[in-house]
């Protein structure tokens, strides 16, 4: 019996890591609405280790203060260039505007490298 290999497609997705649930939510109705699958994770050590198995393009993490501690960003930094996914640093404070037209860009470009194959 010969064993096929079936090729992996990645679906265009984006990973939200262990953002505010307001935020979160935000980021989800305008991710969502470029046609980008939107994963959510609540923990960075969660993320690491499906970051490589779910190879999103987009990985959006808070950069307002006390979230992640620099150990984890680098943890998390590391993981999107092994899989050549963007890192997107946001505050929970940006007004809504600002975060759907940066969210909005941020998932143009990833959709743009999702059909690339990088």
């Amino acid at each position: 019996m010969r064993g096929e290999t079936i090729q992996r497609v990645a679906t265009p997705s984006a990973l939200l890591v262990a953002l505010p649930e307001q935020l979160a939510a935000r980021c989800t109705a305008v991710l969502g609405s470029t046609g980008l699958r939107v994963l959510r994770m609540g923990h960075v050590a969660a993320a690491c280790e499906r970051i490589p198995v779910v190879m999103p393009q987009l990985v959006v993490v808070s950069s307002g203060a006390g979230t992640l501690a620099e150990p984890d960003l680098e943890m998390i930094t590391d993981r999107c260039v092994a899989v050549g996914a963007q890192l997107m640093q946001i505050e929970d404070g940006v007004p809504t505007a600002t975060l759907a037209s940066e969210l909005r860009q941020a998932a143009s470009a990833a959709l743009l490298r999702a059909m690339q194959g990088s």
